[in-house]
């Protein structure tokens, strides 16, 4: 076999094996219909985290609730303050979000993009959050982390049931030790969308509409 050959089956494998890696999801916790799971990112040494479960609520009743940035603190983990800094259209905005951390380590924030579509024939929408470091100055005494990326698919079940599943990529920032890191981030996810179950009860979601959402 030429050489040129056995680099070509050397580069088919490790892009073979560098793909189950990614793809190699663990459930690490699974209460009230919301399941919960990680993978170590081949690019960082934090691990990726996945969420899956079911809500009752149309797709504009969940977009409602993530277009109300102000009322993070609500529902989101940990989220100390939260307010929009630039709005393009209804669909996609800039916000800004602070993050509290327990003592000794400092707060947290991120500049984020947030877009919203929806696929024209099977009616999935796709909600992606994007940390943008740069987009405003640090602020003093807070860290600012240097990597987040969200990816939300939603698919309707039927006008009042969805299916949702969440990735998160993540870097905190500063000298987070992974392993703490890690080993405790179930916990924000999952208390994530429990409060995010019951946010979407309320009449001002759930009877939300948007024009560029079909239900």
């Amino acid at each position: 076999m030429k050489w040129y050959s056995l680099l070509l089956l050397l580069l088919l494998q490790t892009a073979f094996f560098s793909g189950l890696g990614q793809n190699n999801w663990v459930l690490k916790k699974e209460k009230d219909s919301i399941r919960v799971y990680n993978r170590s990112n081949l690019r960082s040494k934090f691990n990726d985290l996945r969420v899956e479960t079911i809500l009752q609520t149309s797709l504009s009743g969940l977009a409602a609730v993530i277009l109300d940035i102000g009322n993070y603190p609500h529902w989101s983990f940990n989220t100390k303050k939260a307010y929009v800094l630039k709005q393009i259209s209804p669909s996609e905005l800039y916000f800004y979000s602070e993050i509290n951390s327990p003592w000794p380590a400092s707060n947290r924030d991120l500049a984020v993009h947030l877009h919203i579509t929806q696929e024209p024939v099977s009616k999935a929408m796709h909600i992606r959050s994007d940390e943008v470091p740069n987009f405003i100055p640090p602020k003093e005494n807070i860290v600012r982390v240097p990597l987040s990326r969200e990816t939300w698919t939603v698919t309707p079940l039927d006008k009042t049931t969805i299916r949702v599943e969440y990735e998160l990529e993540i870097d905190p920032g500063a000298s987070a030790p992974a392993w703490l890191v890690n080993s405790f981030a179930t916990k924000g996810p999952y208390e994530t969308f429990k409060n995010l179950r019951e946010q979407i009860k309320l009449p001002k979601y759930r009877n939300a509409s948007f024009p560029f959402i079909n239900n």
